[in-house]
């Protein structure tokens, strides 16, 4: 009974559509990097903490940051706030990351679903907390609807491990989670609601198969090794060195091949 369940629990979200192979094909164009330039270190610390202002200036942005050629300014403030969330760090911090995606390209549509799916994976109240920060950001921004239809995700890992025993669990998972949050994936993509599910999961410090299946989900929505390696260099930043070690061995094995 163990291993049927643990079976299914790594089925969860298994999600590898045409959708994400082209989404590949597309992340795969040559994107030139953009210098990020950072002096609050040394602007703030530097005379009390002037190696960790350097780290700060020096190595987060002007080095992680700036591989922006490798994975986009878009998709580093994805990671980093949903790290962050997932961290349970919701103070300004956490404020300034959602201004500086909204100018790294981050819709109000897309902030939405970010912290939407959010809750489902690393609660309801990080989620409320996080929502007041970005309609305060994002509250002067017209709504624009979605083009076109998203691709359905159709799931039944909730209905075949617990549908006997947690029948109403079983329906949000299968119906609500993957059924309308990852079938929206007109206004978020399966690329970037991967890297959000893989990031927040880190950043929880949530480490068992289900963070090994989403890094395997997220390689087939495109996420490529060398921005699956950033996103976890990034991860070390913001959620800590112990969380991306851990995180790399998982994903050096799916990506071995």
């Amino acid at each position: 009974m163990k291993k049927k369940f643990l079976a299914a629990a790594m089925a969860v979200g298994l999600l590898f559509t045409n959708f994400g192979l082209t989404e590949a094909a597309t992340m795969s164009e040559k994107r030139e990097a953009v210098k990020v330039v950072q002096t609050a270190g040394r602007d703030r610390l530097g005379d009390f903490a002037p190696n960790f202002a350097r780290y700060n200036d020096d190595i987060l942005f002007g080095e992680v940051w700036s591989r922006n050629d490798i994975l986009s300014l878009h998709d580093r403030s994805i990671v980093t706030i949903s790290a962050l969330v997932g961290s349970g760090i919701l103070d300004s911090s956490l404020k300034y990351h959602i201004e500086t995606a909204k100018k790294n390209g981050v819709t109000r549509a897309e902030m939405v679903e970010i912290i939407t799916q959010l809750g489902f994976y690393v609660g309801w109240p990080k989620a409320w907390a996080a929502f007041p920060m970005a309609k305060e950001v994002y509250g002067g921004d017209s709504y624009q609807a979605p083009e076109g239809e998203g691709v359905f995700q159709s799931q039944d890992a909730g209905k075949n491990s617990l549908g006997d025993f947690a029948p109403d669990f079983a329906r949000y998972n299968d119906d609500i989670l993957f059924g309308e949050v990852w079938s929206r994936n007109n206004i978020l993509s399966l690329h970037d609601r991967s890297i959000v599910t893989v990031s927040a999961l880190v950043g929880a410090g949530i480490f068992t198969s289900a963070l090994q299946h989403h890094i395997a989900n997220a390689k087939n929505h495109g996420v490529t090794k060398a921005e699956m390696v950033e996103i976890i260099t990034q991860l070390g930043f913001y959620a800590g060195w112990p969380k991306a070690w851990a995180a790399f061995g998982m994903a050096k094995e799916v990506y071995s091949d």
